[in-house]
């Protein structure tokens, strides 16, 4: 099991490229029209805590973001991608997820990573955890769509 788990974070490795993470995303996507199903990404933002004087447990963003990837790794499906996009951006793409399953991952993780924060961020201003949720096909027509997330992931 933990052999599994170790070549999974191997994996994520490949996907912390800006440019692997969108072209396996346009993939998935290509898949979801073919086959109508559906594909979602959620995004964490934090690139309010990038100031190494607010961590507390860390001696480097990097390591902070480490351990909050490998923290959200083992809160998803086996089958999820996790990519830390750019400065403090972590991505998940959620394969075969409608948008009320990103939703409800995005509630979970909200919790989750509050409690993380309040552990390793000396500022409870900085303890929010902003989380954004992207759907193919469903977004809302007043929501930007999995698309055009992706290319600011590129322009990251």
């Amino acid at each position: 099991m933990a052999k599994k788990r170790d070549d999974k974070f191997e994996m994520d490795r490949l996907y912390n490229d800006p440019q692997a993470f969108k072209a396996r995303a346009l993939e998935e996507i290509r898949r979801a029209k073919r086959y109508a199903t559906f594909v979602s990404l959620v995004a964490v933002d934090m690139t309010h805590v990038e100031s190494p004087d607010e961590l507390e447990n860390f001696s480097n963003f990097g390591d902070f973001m480490a351990s909050m990837r490998k923290l959200v790794r083992i809160s998803i499906r086996e089958s999820d991608l996790v990519s830390v996009a750019g400065a403090g951006k972590l991505l998940i793409l959620l394969l075969d997820t409608p948008r009320e399953g990103a939703l409800s991952l995005a509630e979970r993780l909200k919790v989750t990573l509050r409690y993380f924060m309040c552990n390793n961020i000396k500022s409870p201003l900085n303890w929010r955890v902003p989380i954004k949720e992207y759907s193919f096909p469903d977004t809302p027509d007043d929501e930007p769509d999995i698309m055009a997330f992706l290319d600011q992931v590129e322009k990251a």
